[in-house]
């Protein structure tokens, strides 16, 4: 049987995409504590501020500055880091880092020397144990803690919110996400919470059910459609009225249990699992990288972040960091 040309330019396009991680190195890069300044080869997550900065987000080593040349370590002993589990980073209008801590609180650094920390012990932050951080327009600092709730600082006092007192249905928070409008959605290890409007609001109250739990990582798309990862099934986007699930069981999805996931520039969708590796999700067809088939070296993914340049910076429990771009990686 003769395949016409366009069959044949589609099966060696397939055929070049595949084979991109043994011909075109250019495509990958890899950094670990042997190779580069990270203090550690566990690596939380990674994400940039607004001069290109890169921050990296350690578990066990502190907070890593990365400029494309130089790299600077931040952590208990040399600076004012509260703890060295760094688990989340949000950035202020004038470059300040807002930083969660597993087990020291909240650290506001202003990326030079200064350092405020809030804690269970000089302020009313609801724990010590944060998950996520979030800014609102009003610069109200929002802070999910692992197992009381939601703390809002107003610039002078905490404001908690858990089981007793709103309509949050689980005391943990795992992720903030903040809309251009203003509008709150937040992560449990129940279901969705919503805040629209100042409007406290149920997936029930909106007449919507995401069908998941543990929602782990929400991201934004380009059209302002919500990525939405979970922990023990599959990934969700939400347009603000239903969701598109994406699981075994309804779709090619080739596994579930997602840390994150996040649009790229060109797109495409990339989530990161914890123990399987990377999918990666072009609109109609998912892939999937690993050890075996890519040069991942670790299949233990914390996160996925997509930087200005579009590289993909895939941080792994394990073995580092391993960036990603078609183009060629840039920094």
């Amino acid at each position: 049987m003769i395949l016409s040309n366009r069959i044949i330019k589609i099966l060696i396009t397939l055929f070049l995409w595949n084979s991109v991680f043994y011909f075109q190195s250019d495509k990958w890069k890899h950094f670990d504590k042997e190779n580069s300044g990270l203090p550690t080869n566990t690596i939380r997550s990674v994400t940039q501020d607004q001069k290109g900065i890169y921050w990296i987000e350690t578990w066990d080593a502190g907070l890593v500055k990365f400029d494309g040349k130089n790299w600077t370590v931040y952590n208990t002993k040399n600076s004012g880091l509260p703890n060295n589990c760094v688990y989340s980073i949000t950035f202020d209008k004038k470059g300040k880092l807002y930083i969660g801590t597993m087990g020291g609180g909240l650290a506001i650094f202003d990326g030079n020397k200064s350092w405020k920390i809030f804690n269970d012990r000089n302020s009313q932050i609801p724990e010590n144990w944060i998950y996520s951080v979030a800014l609102d327009k009003k610069s109200n600092i929002w802070v999910g803690t692992f197992s009381e709730g939601l703390g809002i600082f107003d610039g002078k006092k905490w404001q908690v919110y858990n089981k007793t007192n709103s309509i949050l249905r689980d005391n943990k928070v795992t992720y903030i996400d903040i809309d251009k409008n203003d509008n709150k959605l937040l992560g449990t290890q129940s279901e969705l919470v919503f805040i629209i409007d100042g409007k406290w609001k149920t997936e029930a109250d909106l007449r919507i059910d995401s069908l998941e739990e543990i929602a782990y990582w929400i991201s934004e798309t380009s059209s302002g459609k919500k990525i939405i990862s979970y922990k023990n099934g599959g990934i969700t986007i939400f347009d603000g009225e239903h969701f598109q699930i994406f699981k075994k069981n309804n779709s090619s999805i080739p596994i579930e249990g997602f840390y994150s996931a996040i649009e790229d520039q060109q797109g495409i969708i990339w989530a990161g699992s914890f123990g399987e590796g990377v999918v990666f999700f072009n609109g109609s067809v998912w892939e999937l990288w690993n050890k075996k088939n890519s040069p991942l070296k670790d299949d233990l993914v914390f996160n996925i972040f997509s930087d200005a340049k579009n590289n993909k910076w895939i941080s792994t429990y394990f073995g580092g960091i391993f960036i990603y771009n078609e183009k060629g990686v840039k920094f």
